[in-house]
């Protein structure tokens, strides 16, 4: 998906400010200004209750939010109640490691628009993917600072990246990576916690259902869940989406 700058309308900044899509800035609601240039990601939603880098608008769900970020961050989507530190980025550009060389020389298109006709490459072209794809972060996800992301991978519910880790392969829910490559630390839980807290995913419910609860108490916490999900108190939480297309701000 294209990464484009947009001037932001009144009628749009009135829209992104009354759902609470703002810039991340620690105490302060920081509109998105209207007039100002924003960064936007052309067909990928995002959710009411979001705290964006300045200057851009990624996909991301609701309670999320992104200190900073460069425009390889809209590879990713990013699910909700996620926290992402200062300085971390993400990198997708894929290189033919097979071939002689792994430059652009004989694939790119800078080289075939702009060298001269007589040291260009005349041989062969051969297809490959240019990206790894897009990427996918699950729910409750900590992003430590300065860590450098694979694009095209999976970052499962509940995990946490430490500060300056490198992730180049998937990352299992609620795991605690580290280190370059990033390998498992630890489990944040015990895997039958885990394994209800995958069962219960309480994100999906709206904050009404459960924000009366203990949330330092793991256990209690999910008891209380799993009752009132058994008796029908669990109320399903339905925020505002939203869509830039074509550049223009769109409700979903």
């Amino acid at each position: 998906m294209a990464v484009v700058p947009i001037t932001l309308s009144e009628a749009d900044a009135a829209i992104l400010w009354d759902g609470d899509i703002v810039y991340n800035k620690q105490k302060m609601k920081l509109a998105v200004a209207a007039g100002s240039k924003v960064y936007v990601v052309n067909g990928r939603p995002f959710e009411q209750f979001s705290r964006h880098p300045r200057g851009m608008i990624l996909p991301i769900g609701s309670f999320s939010y992104v200190v900073e970020a460069t425009s390889e961050f809209s590879a990713l989507d990013m699910g909700r109640y996620c926290s992402v530190a200062r300085g971390s980025k993400v990198v997708g550009g894929n290189h033919p490691i097979g071939s002689v060389t792994t430059n652009s020389y004989h694939y790119g298109d800078w080289p075939r628009e702009f060298l001269p006709d007589d040291i260009k490459y005349l041989g062969p072209r051969e297809s490959f993917p240019r990206s790894y794809g897009r990427g996918r972060i699950g729910n409750d996800v900590w992003i430590g600072a300065h860590c450098v992301i694979k694009s095209g991978i999976t970052v499962g519910d509940g995990a946490v990246i430490a500060s300056g880790a490198v992730v180049v392969k998937d990352v299992p829910p609620y795991t605690i990576v580290g280190g370059n490559p990033a390998k498992p630390i630890r489990a944040r839980f015990p895997q039958e916690i885990i394994d209800r807290f995958l069962d219960i995913k309480w994100w999906n419910y709206h904050p009404g259902s459960f924000r009366d609860l203990n949330m330092y108490d793991v256990e209690e916490f999910l008891d209380n869940m799993e009752k009132r999900r058994e008796v029908g108190d669990l109320l399903p939480f339905e925020p505002k989406r939203f869509m830039f297309k074509s550049g223009a701000l769109v409700s979903l």
